[in-house]
């Protein structure tokens, strides 16, 4: 018998599979899994990929797998899981289905479902946590359009809008301005308009930017430190927001930092840290204990072991 743990993002999807004690056998890896954005067609073809990946790795087959749990995101609606359900039941037929949040699956795999936070800062943002009476609780997660303060995107849109300020002469100088133009090979500021408002832009595209932002910020830009400096107080807010919701604020408990943002830059975990421990003195900043997708698969075993 074999479990599975899928971590199914707007950029990879990872699925690990195990035996049913928990022993990884496989991972693998395919293309993003938002059907809401990438479609239905991509999102069937990056599970299936990345389960069967997963299976051949661990020299398993898609008939022997009895529980899997996948993190998914646009999955929030009812109409939503129920195509996701569809899909699973042509990869693994057999298999008990749970489906929730990527947020979710990343908040057990940092804490290990122990009581604590997860703040996420990629493409987009999310807080959520657990409490000792096993509630959880989220603040963010609402998109690029409505939401996803202190994100990758918000970062480097913010990040770009400061370099035309510059250009205009509306704002500081900052060497965001010329680290873009390099980025891109271009010889104007104008010629972002076009870079930037084709047909093809995504918030992914947008928010490819951001590591200029940090390594400017990482080299003292103020203009760019100011950006990070405001990036993390909105991702605290969002802590503290779940703190409330959950009764912690008396706790002493982790936060753990995921997503690209911390993961490439120093000075943006440091200045979470220091404004979320000002304001709540239990908090404190761990490293995730296990990835997203093993987070999945602790779902995946104790789904299988309440089902006796």
């Amino acid at each position: 018998m074999y479990i599975l743990g899928i971590d199914g993002g707007g950029t990879k999807t990872i699925c690990v599979a195990a035996r049913a004690d928990g022993e990884i056998l496989g991972r693998g890896m395919a293309g993003p899994a938002n059907y809401l954005k990438e479609g239905l067609y991509t999102a069937r073809m990056s599970l299936t990929e990345a389960v069967q990946k997963a299976l051949d790795a661990g020299k398993a087959d898609r008939e022997a797998v009895v529980a899997v749990c996948a993190g998914l995101a646009g999955v929030g609606r009812l109409n939503d899981r129920l195509i996701m359900k569809r899909i699973f039941a042509e990869i693994c037929p057999n298999a008990q289905l749970i489906l929730d949040t990527d947020a979710f699956i990343t908040l057990i795999g940092a804490t290990e479902y122990q009581p604590g936070l997860v703040v996420i800062s990629g493409t987009g943002s999310i807080a959520m946590g657990l409490n000792d009476k096993g509630e959880t609780a989220r603040a963010g997660g609402w998109g690029h359009i409505l939401g996803d303060e202190g994100s990758g995107y918000d970062i480097a849109r913010r990040g770009l809008m400061a370099a035309l300020h510059a250009h205009d002469g509306r704002g500081p100088e900052t060497v965001i301005r010329q680290k873009v133009m390099e980025q891109f090979y271009l010889t104007s500021v104008e010629e972002l308009i076009s870079l930037l408002y084709g047909a093809d832009t995504t918030p992914r595209r947008i928010a490819g930017i951001y590591p200029i932002i940090l390594e400017a910020a990482e080299e003292g830009d103020e203009v760019a430190g100011q950006l990070l400096e405001n990036a993390a107080t909105s991702l605290v807010q969002a802590a503290i927001a779940v703190i409330r919701k959950l009764k912690m604020e008396d706790k002493i408990f982790p936060v753990a930092a995921s997503g690209g943002v911390f993961r490439n830059s120093v000075k943006m975990c440091s200045t979470f840290q220091r404004i979320l421990t000002g304001k709540i003195t239990g908090a404190h900043l761990i490293e995730p204990r296990h990835p997203p997708e093993v987070g999945a698969l602790f779902v995946a075993r104790e789904a299988l072991a309440k089902a006796g």
